[in-house]
């Protein structure tokens, strides 16, 4: 099978919830009935059964893991892929707040037999109503003795980090972060590959049949980062072009996303990096113009730029907003050319998210 380079539209997978919404319904117009409640849509996906398939061109119908092994280097560039591809992309839309859970990091993944990787993931909001907020660590450190007791009692609540959020915010949620997406908020995912939740607290809630959902309390223990932190939250470092901003928002060891949002009808040019790249319209659209042709990659659509595939113009009208990630190499491709822009070393370092566990430290003073 012949990978070819350009871009890949794949499938999404719905995934319907108690919680969900119609927010991709009304905006992004995908094709779901109104009484559909949509909590995520995972754009693109290689975990166990959940396969991307390419929605249309010479690989229509082929899923994302039988494409792993054909070409990984034409599709992913010179990563380590352990034969899989990385990340996972979704939508998520809460239209009521969702348990408060954690996940665990790759080593507590393997040694608890959880899979092979755990789940560090970053948030960028796409809408979020008035007064929307999401719940990000604890207020105060706490101990495994306070956060079990809370959990019997009913309370955890009272414990949490509420951070109040509106469009554009970009967060940060490690490994070992307890967390929670609460009510009115529409997001981004990027993601390890990985769907191993631990569940803590579900605010007592039931379902149709007034059954419970499963917690998952001392495995979520074992894992739970309990320090008091204030790093969630992450500051983009922009830079205004002419007729466009660039935006870096976020950067670690998995992922790292820029956006670029245009203020005028503008062509630019999305330069290659390392690996691939994952494009995300979340507003506007995009015409695509690469060697071999051309695409439109509308509002609310997700594409897969392989590794392979350099030259990629990008036109637009002004207001058009897109986010680009991939697998960074973090000196080269975010020390550097923010060092060379005259960003300050502190400034790059926040990127990255918590002091202690910054993948940017190695790279900076």
């Amino acid at each position: 099978m012949i990978v070819p380079a350009e871009p890949l539209f794949f499938q999404p997978i719905y995934k319907e919830t108690l919680w969900g919404g119609t927010a991709l319904r009304s905006r992004f117009n995908r094709l779901l009935s109104p009484e559909q409640r949509v909590g995520e849509s995972w754009e693109i996906v290689n975990l166990g059964a959940d396969q991307s398939v390419v929605a249309s061109g010479s690989l229509a119908g082929v899923n994302l893991g039988r494409l792993m092994p054909e070409a990984p280097d034409t599709l992913l560039g010179k990563i380590d892929n352990f034969g899989n591809f990385p990340l996972l992309y979704k939508f998520i839309d809460a239209r009521d707040r969702l348990s408060v859970q954690v996940h665990p990091d790759d080593v507590q993944a393997r040694a608890n037999g959880w899979g092979e990787f755990g789940k560090t993931e970053c948030w960028y909001v796409v809408d979020a109503q008035e007064n929307a907020s999401i719940i990000a660590g604890f207020a105060r450190s706490v101990t495994r003795e306070v956060v079990t007791r809370a959990v019997e009692t009913s309370s955890l609540h009272e414990l949490l980090n509420f951070i109040p959020v509106k469009k554009g915010d970009v967060l940060f949620i490690p490994a070992g972060s307890v967390h929670a997406i609460l009510d009115g908020v529409l997001l981004y995912e990027v993601q390890e590959t990985s769907d191993t939740t631990l569940r803590l607290y579900d605010w007592a809630r039931v379902d149709a049949q007034g059954r419970s959902r499963q917690l998952h309390v001392q495995e979520a223990l074992s894992v739970i980062d309990m320090t008091c932190r204030d790093q969630y939250r992450i500051l983009p470092i922009t830079f205004e072009e002419h007729g466009y901003q660039h935006s870096y928002l976020i950067a670690c060891r998995y992922f790292a996303l820029e956006r670029f949002t245009l203020l005028d009808d503008k062509e630019i040019v999305f330069p290659a990096k390392q690996s691939f790249r994952v494009l995300t319209v979340i507003s506007g659209s995009f015409l695509l113009r690469y060697p071999a042709g051309s695409a439109t990659v509308s509002n609310g659509s997700t594409v897969l730029l392989p590794a392979a595939l350099h030259g990629v113009h990008a036109s637009g009208s002004a207001g058009t907003e897109a986010i680009i990630s991939w697998v960074p190499d973090l000196r080269r491709e975010i020390v550097m050319p923010l060092r060379s822009r005259g960003v300050q070393d502190e400034t790059i370092f926040q990127l990255g998210g918590f002091r202690e566990r910054n993948d940017l430290s190695r790279y900076l003073k």
